[in-house]
């Protein structure tokens, strides 16, 4: 920046930027003194003249990751530069210049020898402030770094030498491409928000092309549904990422599995019930037969009323298998003729617990008038034990 005085007087220039007051008098200490005028004074030094900011703009700029601007080699990008005019000891109010955009830096220009990328001629007055914008053309940089220089020459020069210059550097990428080898076009990445260099973005242990075309979920989120349950562990799961109950059956995925059922599936063991109806009867969402004893649970709850998380539901002593497959009696009701026997004791006497008998004692109703309940459920056992082929 030039200063200058006249007469010992002070002098003072108008800026946008800030506004100082310069005293030109100088004593032999060093201090500034003089009179102080009122009206706005000019910038006091260098830093506030020439190339003062640069910013990529236009289609071409793609995004700005880990201090790198990435910008797109099929796209126009616009490197706008912020000029300032220095102030000169003149009677012109106004300069001439010439912003350029280089990829190597020179220190004079010669407009008959024009190798810049792009270039413009500004004239501003004293300290005035404007942006130029230099365009560089779709496929106008190869892929790569490239370090660009943003110079201003004065052309009052004869040979305009360089006042100032800045340097930008930008990292030129194909749209099409795909830099961290996720899957994800460079493009994608950019519209999804994920990161060019990283190719998993929300460290959820799946790739970020993946997460887009195969399960639809966020890439940039490691819990797309909030379900609780991380992206990768549905997928391992076999449950849908985007969905906070990937089968519909009420329960979410984090519940299921905590509960180790399958967030993939309504009915996890396939046995008919639903996974939420497993739970409130009590029973096992990954076992068909909860109780083992040859029925499934549906069939259990849905067609004979039994309970699938006993043996033996009406405590007749028949186990509730036995009696749909071989007696025919209810597994449900302890005496399915209502004859006042029970079932078991009916089987242990060889008469048929699903026809009325007519002779009926307090022995048949307690245990089959022998001398014990347990010598009865020995019986029963004996009896009920499946004969040579027989199958249930």
């Amino acid at each position: 920046m030039f200063k200058y005085a006249t007469g010992g007087s002070t002098v003072v220039f108008t800026s946008r930027r800030r506004l100082v007051i310069v005293a030109v008098a100088l004593v032999v200490a060093g201090l500034v003194s003089g009179a102080v005028s009122a009206a706005p004074a000019a910038v006091a030094d260098d830093g506030d003249s020439g190339v003062t900011d640069v910013a990529v703009t236009g289609d071409g700029a793609a995004t700005v990751e880990d201090d790198t601007q990435f910008v797109w080699r099929d796209a126009e990008t616009d490197v706008v530069a912020t000029v300032v005019d220095y102030v000169r000891e003149s009677d012109s109010r106004y300069d001439d210049y010439w912003v350029r955009l280089t990829r190597d830096g020179q220190r004079t220009f010669r407009p008959s020898v024009e190798d810049s990328i792009a270039a413009a001629e500004v004239t501003l007055r004293e300290l005035e402030e404007r942006n130029v914008t230099l365009s560089v053309p779709a496929d106008g940089l190869s892929v790569g770094t490239h370090e660009l220089h943003v110079s201003m020459y004065e052309p009052s020069t004869g040979s305009p030498v360089r006042v100032d210059e800045t340097t930008v550097t930008v990292e030129v990428i194909r749209q099409s491409g795909d830099v961290d080898g996720d899957g994800l076009r460079n493009a994608n990445e950019v519209a999804e928000g994920t990161e060019l260099l990283d190719s998993d973005t929300d460290d959820d242990g799946l790739r970020d092309g993946v997460e887009v075309h195969v399960f639809g979920s966020d890439p940039a989120v490691a819990d797309t549904d909030t379900d609780g349950v991380a992206d990768a562990e549905e997928v391992q799961n076999v449950s849908a990422p985007r969905l906070s109950d990937g089968d519909g059956d009420s329960l979410s995925d984090l519940a299921e599995i905590l509960n180790e059922t399958s967030p993939s599936a309504a009915d996890s063991d396939l046995d008919g019930l639903p996974d939420p109806t497993e739970r409130e009867l009590g029973t096992d969402p990954n076992d068909r037969d909860t109780d083992g004893d040859g029925l499934a649970d549906a069939v259990e709850a849905g067609v004979y009323g039994s309970d699938p998380t006993a043996v033996d539901s009406d405590g007749d002593g028949l186990e509730d298998a036995a009696e749909v497959q071989r007696f025919g009696t209810d597994p449900a009701d302890r005496d399915t003729d209502g004859d006042g026997i029970p079932d078991g004791r009916e089987v242990l006497r060889g008469t048929d617990p699903t026809a009325t008998n007519d002779t009926v004692s307090a022995a048949d109703v307690l245990f089959g008038g022998l001398t014990a309940p347990q010598q009865f459920g020995a019986d029963l056992v004996r009896v009920l034990t499946p004969l040579p082929g027989w199958v249930a």
